[in-house]
């Protein structure tokens, strides 16, 4: 399904999002000795629940998330010793941000894949079980107080039943 989007669109999204989180986190560099000197702190980075239970169009966009959440469980695995947590926050569809129709309008569909992307489109506007702002932000102050928090949460409805067992 790459082929409905430009080459080099696809590399930047891929990209942005892992190496907006690395880029960060080298700024934040002279702040995670004082996390270990202190013994505590909270490393929390918001992704996506399609990476869990991948949806259709969105390949691009899980794959970055997806290498997100796997440099974020590796250093959670790093700063542990130290009692440093990282975590991740996992939100599903939230069509009150401008999220959806800023990818939406990036996405260059090719005649082959438009019946699937308008049965796609016409189910997402049709779901009611969604996440709101207040759902990631709820989940994000759960992560950041409660130490026996899981190393990933979904936030919001629609994640929390893409992240559920069958």
């Amino acid at each position: 399904m790459l082929t409905w989007l430009p080459d080099f669109a696809a590399f930047i999204e891929t990209h942005a999002d892992w190496a907006g989180v690395i880029i960060f986190l080298m700024a934040f560099a002279e702040g995670l000795p004082q996390f270990r000197e202190r013994r505590s702190g909270v490393i929390i980075n918001v992704t996506s629940a399609v990476t869990v239970k991948p949806l259709h169009l969105l390949s691009v966009y899980t794959a970055s998330k997806a290498a997100v959440n796997a440099f974020t469980e590796s250093l959670a695995l790093e700063l542990e010793p130290f009692d440093v947590r990282a975590h991740l926050v996992l939100p599903g569809r939230a069509p009150e941000t401008s999220f959806g129709e800023s990818a939406r309008s990036r996405i260059l569909i090719p005649e082959p894949y438009a019946p699937l992307a308008q049965s796609v489109f016409v189910a997402w506007q049709q779901s009611t079980t969604v996440t709101r702002g207040l759902d990631v932000a709820e989940a994000v102050w759960r992560v950041a107080n409660d130490p026996s928090c899981p190393m990933s949460l979904a936030a919001g409805a629609d994640a929390v039943a893409l992240t559920s067992p069958a």
